[in-house]
């Protein structure tokens, strides 16, 4: 069974990944005798495009938004109230 090297949890077999630290699953615990690598650090461009990306979402959930509330006044203008 997969485990993972940090947190020491148990995973079903067909997984590669720990889903709570994202660091690769090892065959075994290890006994202590054994070093274990550290996961490669995420590229520093990804994580900038990351944050365009988070920006750019924002961005377009706001104007859904005002779109959104336009439509709702001018459907209450149309009936009168």
């Amino acid at each position: 069974m997969p485990w993972c090297p940090k947190c020491k949890a148990e995973f079903r077999e067909g997984f590669s990944v720990c889903n709570t630290c994202h660091v690769p699953l090892i065959d075994h615990i290890p006994d202590g005798t054994e070093t274990i690598a550290e996961p490669a650090q995420p590229d520093e461009a990804w994580l900038r495009e990351d944050g365009k990306r988070t920006k750019l979402l924002r961005l377009l959930r706001t104007l859904i938004i005002l779109f959104l509330a336009l439509a709702v006044v001018l459907l209450l203008a149309d009936k009168g109230i």
